[in-house]
C-alpha cells in the first residue's frame, strides 16, 4: 500500500467530483500545505469512500488556498480513494480506513503507521477527522480523551459529543495519544449545513493561538458515552418493515438518534428462538440481556439508553453495526 506526499491541495480538485478522484490522487495522500504559523492542524478525509463531506472540504480548502497561505500549515490526509471513486464505504478485500489504527501487520495498518508517524513528528497542533452518516443524526463531536482541549473542539462544532474508547483502531483514538484529537458527525451526505460546520470548526481551530485549557460548560457541550455497540446476527435475515425476513426493525429507526429514549421502548419484532441482536461493549464483553428482550416476537429496550449512528443502510450494518447505545456523562472533569 502505497502512501503519495503531496506539497500543495491539487487546484484541479474544485472541477473533480468524487469519482473522479483517483485522476488527481491515485493512491492515498499526505498533503502538507504551508501556513503562516506552525505546528500544523492535521484533517483526515475519505477514510470512508461514500462520505463525501469530507471531499467538498478538501474541494472549498483547494480553492481558498490556491493563491495564499493559510494562517496555519495543513497537514492532510485522503485516505480510501479506490473507495471514493467507487462511492462505497471500502471495497471488497479492503479493512475500515477507520479500523487500521492500532496494530497488526497489513499493508493499510503499515500505511497508517507511516501517516501517524510522520505526523507525531510535526507535533500536530489537533487532529480533526471528517465523516458523514448513513442515518440521520444531528451533528455531534466524538473524543477518546477527556481533557479541555478535546472537549472544547467538540463544542466548537457542536452543543452534541460523544466520549467512546471503542472501537480502539480508530484515526482519533490513535492521533488523541499525541494530540487533541475529534471525529466529526457531519450529517448525511449532501448536508449542506454539515460542509460548512466542518469548514467553520477548521477555520476557528487554525486561528486559535493555542486550545483552551478550561472545558465548556454544560450549557455548550451536552456530552454521552458509549455503552455498547449494537450488531445484527450475520446468519440472520433482517429489514426494516418487510415481513418476510427474520429481523423486522422499525422503519423509523434512524429517527430515534440522540433521543433519550425509556424502557420498554419497542426496536421490531423477531421470528428466532434467540435475540438476533446483540450489544457489545468496549472490551467485546456482551451486555445483550440488560438492554434488549424479546417477548412474543416483541424487541423492546430493557432500560433507559441513548441511540446514536442508527442506520438503515444495509451494506454499512453488515459491514460494521446497527448503531450504538449511549448514556449522558455528567461534567466530571
Amino acid at each position: 500500500m502505497r502512501l503519495d506526499r503531496l506539497n500543495a491541495l491539487p487546484a484541479q480538485l474544485e472541477q473533480t467530483s468524487p469519482t473522479e478522484i483517483l485522476q488527481l490522487l491515485p493512491n492515498p495522500t499526505l498533503i502538507s500545505v504551508a501556513g503562516e504559523r506552525d505546528p500544523p492542524l492535521f484533517i483526515c478525509t475519505l477514510l470512508h469512500g461514500n462520505e463525501t463531506t469530507s471531499f467538498e472540504v478538501l474541494r472549498a480548502l483547494a480553492r481558498r488556498y490556491r493563491d495564499r497561505r493559510p494562517s496555519r500549515s495543513l497537514l492532510i490526509f485522503a485516505g480510501n480513494v479506490e473507495a471514493t471513486a467507487s462511492a462505497a464505504r471500502l471495497l471488497p478485500g479492503q479493512p475500515d480506513f477507520n479500523r487500521i489504527w492500532a496494530g497488526g501487520d497489513s499493508g493499510f495498518v503499515t500505511l497508517a503507521n507511516e501517516v501517524q508517524r510522520i505526523a507525531q513528528a510535526l507535533r500536530p497542533f489537533a487532529s480533526i477527522d471528517i465523516h458523514n452518516n448513513t442515518g440521520r443524526n444531528p451533528h455531534y463531536g466524538c473524543i477518546n480523551v477527556l481533557r479541555p482541549a478535546d472537549l472544547q473542539l467538540a463544542a466548537w462544532f457542536a452543543p452534541l459529543g460523544v466520549y467512546y474508547r471503542n472501537p480502539p483502531t480508530t484515526q482519533s483514538m490513535a492521533f488523541a495519544e499525541f494530540c487533541p484529537a475529534i471525529t466529526i458527525e457531519c450529517g448525511q451526505n449532501g448536508d449542506s449545513t454539515g460542509i460548512e460546520s466542518a469548514l467553520r470548526l477548521i477555520d476557528r481551530t487554525m486561528h486559535a493561538d493555542a486550545l483552551p485549557t478550561t472545558a465548556p460548560r454544560d450549557s455548550e457541550l451536552r456530552l454521552y458515552e458509549t455503552v455498547g455497540r449494537i450488531l445484527v446476527d450475520p446468519q440472520r435475515s433482517f429489514s426494516f418493515g418487510e415481513a418476510e425476513t427474520e429481523l423486522i426493525l422499525r422503519t423509523d429507526l434512524d429517527e430515534m438518534n440522540f433521543r433519550d429514549l425509556p424502557a420498554g421502548t419497542p426496536l421490531g419484532s423477531s421470528t428466532c428462538t434467540e435475540l438476533p441482536l446483540a450489544v457489545l461493549d468496549e472490551q467485546n464483553r456482551v451486555l445483550t440481556s440488560q438492554f434488549f428482550a424479546a417477548q412474543n416476537g416483541a424487541i423492546t429496550l430493557l432500560q433507559a439508553a441513548t441511540p446514536a449512528m442508527l442506520t438503515r443502510d444495509h451494506a454499512v450494518i453488515r459491514q460494521d453495526c446497527l448503531g450504538y447505545l449511549m448514556r449522558p456523562l455528567p461534567q466530571v472533569w
